[in-house]
């Protein structure tokens, strides 16, 4: 009815010009039309969507000098709609009111019963909100283009709501999909199937226009497709058809997924048109979750008396009720009162107000035993007359007859709900960014500024910068870091599809922390404090919680956990320190546990030397497990000991042993232990030789190797997104003004990067390769190190196999013999600007043979995605849950043969209100990526058979990785999911 354009729902009306916000309508010659004059001048003087409102004034050939109308809708009942019309009319001198009435209200008769045979001819039983599904013939077949687009997100609110807001296909999108100028379905404006919108797009003004392909009601279907689009976009876009789906789950939660098929001209612009089409369609889902989850207030409503209402049933007393309903709530019923026209009720409702709330209804009706209840009128209020914090009592004229008295008392939100989510943000925002504020955001200003006229001219240039000392460290030489990429070039601007995941993936997380400090003022349970991070999207892992503090589970995460690059066999006598010799596992001493090859260590020697902060306390630990045997020929990693000091008088040794008479201490000294692997497992492993020690490729290969050349295509695809997260995280992470992590991080951040500097200077690149650098560990791909449950090693090894087949091939396409790989001027200049200028230690200066080349670029896109998706996606798992693997610890262990206090020890670790931030970290960080690796194809145009093979391989590896999780699941096991091919992040991207 709202539709401006739309004539078919106003009977004998055969025609409508519309100009800006009037109409010419035309009509048959009609007595029972406007008094059978032909033509009327409407102009919309005032619409509402939210309230289902609208006012129209007429003029023209009208029986009266001035006429206003208004038409509203009300919901009685989920499959009820009443149509109130209202006018004001000033009659020609010779007509009366009366005689006005005679023709007015025929003429709304008619129009009603026109709109009910509408919905009845189209209906099968007239009992639905909305026309229902397509023909039984199902949606129509278009052609599925090569390529799609798949964006699905949860909107927390019952299906039926959402799809009652997402619906209409025209303006009313604009509500919740803010990424639009302006929106309308093209004359003549009814819409249903085939109708065509044309819209406007905020951001970069194009003009498009969508049909609406098919809509199925009851299934919750739509799909529409793109018929043009003005100005034209610089690649040919065909058979783009959207499908919409929403399904329910649960009774207050809905998943919607968009998905579009397209084809397109030109393959390498596939990307940018799926990273477009998912911002906007997830600026949909967005848009529909705060449309529904914006409460900005309450309204408590008591429904008091009533009086002189209208008789239903002849001269009979009726049962009268009240159904009160904010427009976009769920409605609330009072008692019924029997047999009476002034019924007291006295019932207090508190109504919830969101950003979408206009007015509140009361719809009076009369309990019939037998049949539908009848309506015996209608009022409502406008909340704008209502003021925050002050009670009104009204008696409200109700549309049928009678008055209804109410008392309404408005309490609006300062601040728009979820208060305990805002005080997160302002808690983790003050400590940690408040200090960087203005020198960090000037220097990325100045930066943006940079970037932004660079699309004035041919583009930022990539080159090299070396790292600047820290102003409250200048004695650290960080300039012997790899080298970066500043300032960043355009082309590694983040797509604003991808800055949108990680904003949204912030809000998730805001969401999920609101009321945190009601969840700790509940909490029972010793560890139950930092549990209180987890709910909403952030789910807890529950059996880590369970069995963390387990000697098994420990040692299980060295092989299977965050960190898998520090346990190592121990074959060398020398690596044990004297104290723990006397150890013993399943009866065996220390010794004779290495005779056998079931001694392994963990050494945290990159901890030493690293300065010292003022209230954090951490050390450079020494771990002893061993392989223990179980029955039916299984083993396990179990716990000898711990070591955490190195002085050169006596040492204490913490063992489950001496657990028996200090359990804390034990406890304390595995507490130690896995704070110090999580800073040598950020700062070393995870920062240091992924992010930073990669970068100086991607210059690299921008700056020597054109676009065609057969290892830019390689490569290319491994360096996504590389040089922009990475710009993030020197501005925020480690920043040189005020680092966010140097509150978190036991060694600080100073600390932590003087321990990567010490350690780069004896990086070599090529002796950190994947199976260099387990050898060196004792491991191998044959497992002749005897260990079970080193997924890490199994899968890596796999995954390194399929990746230097696939290198292997384009290198043997692409290269003839070893004299091609030497004269390949572009190749050698790659090298020695990654050597040299890049500082990337022990690259190779110059690849003279094949050999080499297909080792050297093996080891990039294995480090580059394999390797950093198997330290970097598992970090919420472990880090969430702060106990298992806290950043930090406040206290030293304590001296004395006295076992310390359990409250000293929840003591040293940071307070579950100021964890907040390493578990902001671990679900940022976490954040699944969008391209693995078994989308690459880079090589399918050029080297079809090299794709084809790489293809295949990943998958069935990726088969027999699930196939073998399962079967860990199905004992009760742990699956390790993150060298599954599917899970493999393509490039160091998040």
């Amino acid at each position: 009815m709202g539709n401006f354009n739309d004539v078919t729902w106003i009977p004998n009306a055969s025609f409508a010009q519309v100009s800006g916000d009037s109409k010419n309508i035309t009509f048959s010659n009609d007595p029972n039309c406007f008094g059978g004059h032909g033509n009327v001048d409407a102009r919309l003087v005032w619409y509402d969507s939210s309230d289902w409102l609208m006012v129209l004034e007429y003029t023209g050939r009208m029986p009266t000098k001035f006429y206003r109308e208004k038409i509203q809708l009300f919901s009685t009942g989920p499959n009820k709609t009443r149509v109130t019309y209202e006018y004001t009319a000033l009659p020609d001198k010779d007509e009366t009111g009366e005689t006005f009435d005679k023709w007015f209200i025929p003429t709304i008769t008619n129009r009603v019963a026109y709109l009910k045979k509408m919905f009845e001819d189209e209906f099968d039983d007239g009992d639905h909100d909305v026309s229902p599904s397509g023909p039984p013939s199902g949606p129509p077949v278009f052609p599925k283009g090569a390529y799609s687009t798949l964006a699905q997100g949860r909107v927390n609110a019952p299906v039926k709501e959402v799809w009652k807001v997402f619906r209409p296909f025209g303006k009313d999108c604009l509500e919740y999909w803010k990424i639009y100028e302006s929106m309308k379905i093209e004359p003549p404006g009814k819409d249903v199937v085939g109708c065509v919108r044309s819209f406007v797009t905020s951001k970069t003004g194009s003009h498009i226009k969508e049909r609406l392909e098919w809509r199925d009601d009851i299934n919750h279907v739509e799909i529409y497709s793109m018929l043009s689009m003005t100005p034209p976009p610089p690649v040919t876009m065909s058979n783009v058809y959207t499908t919409i789906t929403m399904t329910e789950v649960g009774e207050k939660e809905t998943e919607v997924k968009f998905e579009c098929t397209f084809d397109v001209s030109v393959s390498f612009a596939v990307s940018r048109i799926q990273d477009n089409q998912k911002g906007a369609y997830m600026a949909c889902i967005n848009g529909l979750q705060q449309l529904f989850h914006s409460e900005v207030g309450t309204l408590e409503v008591v429904v008091g008396s009533a009086a002189d209402l209208a008789r239903t049933d002849g001269w009979f007393d009726a049962d009268p009720y009240v159904v009160v309903a904010v427009n976009d709530g769920k409605p609330v019923t009072t008692k019924v009162c029997s047999a009476t026209q002034k019924p007291i009720w006295d019932e207090r409702f508190q109504l919830p107000v969101t950003s979408r709330t206009r007015n509140v209804i009361f719809t009076v009706l009369d309990r019939d035993t037998v049949g539908q209840d009848d309506i015996m009128g209608t009022a409502n209020v406008n909340l704008d007359e209502l003021t925050s914090g002050k009670e009104k009592k009204m008696a409200l004229d109700v549309q049928g007859g009678g008055t209804l008295n109410v008392r309404l008392y408005l309490k609006m939100h300062d601040k728009p709900k979820e208060p305990e989510g805002e005080k997160l943000v302002t808690s983790l925002a003050i400590p940690f960014l408040a200090p960087v504020a203005q020198s960090e955001l000037d220097a990325i200003r100045n930066e943006f500024t940079n970037l932004i006229t660079s699309f004035l001219g041919p583009g930022q240039k990539y080159e090299y910068v070396y790292m600047q000392r820290l102003r409250t460290h200048p004695d650290v030489p960080l300039e012997e870091y790899p080298a970066a990429c500043v300032p960043m070039p355009t082309q590694e601007m983040f797509t604003p599809h991808k800055a949108g995941r990680l904003m949204q993936r912030l809000m998730e997380f805001i969401g999920s922390q609101a009321q945190i400090m009601v969840r700790l003022a509940q909490v029972k349970g010793l560890w139950d404090p930092w549990k209180a991070n987890f709910s909403g999207y952030l789910p807890a892992n529950e059996r880590l919680i369970e069995e963390w503090q387990k000697d098994e589970e420990f040692c299980r995460q060295y092989l299977q956990g965050i960190n898998p690059m520090v346990v190592a066999l121990c074959k060398d006598q020398s690596r044990i320190p004297a104290e723990m010799l006397g150890l013993k596992g399943q009866g065996k001493t220390t010794l004779q546990l290495m005779e056998e090859n079931r001694l392994f260590i963990v050494d945290y020697a990159p901890m030493l030397g690293v300065p010292a902060t003022p209230g954090k306390f951490f050390y450079a630990p020494i771990v002893l497990m061993y392989k223990e045997e179980l029955a039916g020929g299984k083993s396990r990693l179990n716990m000898l000991g711990i070591q955490l000091t190195r002085d050169k008088g006596k040492n204490e040794v913490y063992s489950p042993e001496s657990a028996k008479t200090q359990p804390n201490k034990y406890m304390f000294a595995k507490m130690h232990v896995v704070s110090a692997d999580n800073n040598v497992h950020q700062f070393l492993y995870h920062l240091g030789y992924t992010h930073l020690g990669m970068e100086p490729l991607v210059v690299a290969m921008h700056t020597h190797l054109p676009p065609d050349h057969p290892i830019h295509r390689l490569l290319l695809p491994h360096f996504r997104d590389t040089i922009g997260i990475n710009y993030l995280a020197r501005h925020s992470l480690v920043s040189r003004i005020f680092p966010i992590t140097d509150p978190m991080f036991a060694t600080s951040t100073v600390g932590g990067l003087v321990m990567f500097l010490n350690e780069w200077r004896k990086y070599n690149f090529m002796d950190m390769a994947f199976p260099e650098e387990l050898k060196r560990r004792g491991f191998d791909e044959a497992r002749s190190d005897g260990l079970e449950g080193y997924f890490y090693r199994d899968d890596g090894f796999k995954l390194w196999n399929v990746y230097k087949t696939y290198v292997t091939g384009m290198v043997n396409h692409a290269y003839a013999d070893d004299r091609a790989v030497q004269a390949d001027k572009a190749l050698q200049e790659f090298c020695k600007m990654t050597e040299g200028p890049g500082q990337l230690n022990g690259f190779p200066r110059e690849i003279p043979t094949k050999k080499l080349l297909i080792d050297c670029l093996t080891n990039i896109i294995f480090n580059v995605s394999a390797q950093h998706s198997a330290i970097n996606f598992p970090q919420y798992d472990y880090y969430s849950f702060i106990p298992n693997r806290p950043a930090q610890l406040s206290s030293p262990m304590p001296d004395g043969p006295n076992d310390m206090l359990q409250s000293a020890v929840l003591e040293a670790l940071p307070p579950p209100q100021f964890t907040s931030l390493q578990v902001l970290l671990s679900y940022m960080l976490s954040m699944p990526s969008q391209t693995a690796i078994t989308g690459v194809e880079a090589m399918k145009e050029v080297y079809p058979d090299v794709h084809e093979r790489f293809n295949t391989q990943l998958l069935d590896l990726s088969k027999e990785i699930k196939a073998r999780n399962e079967g860990l699941k199905g004992e009760g096991k742990v699956a390790y999911t993150y060298l599954d091919p599917e899970n493999v992040a393509m490039s160091i991207d998040i």
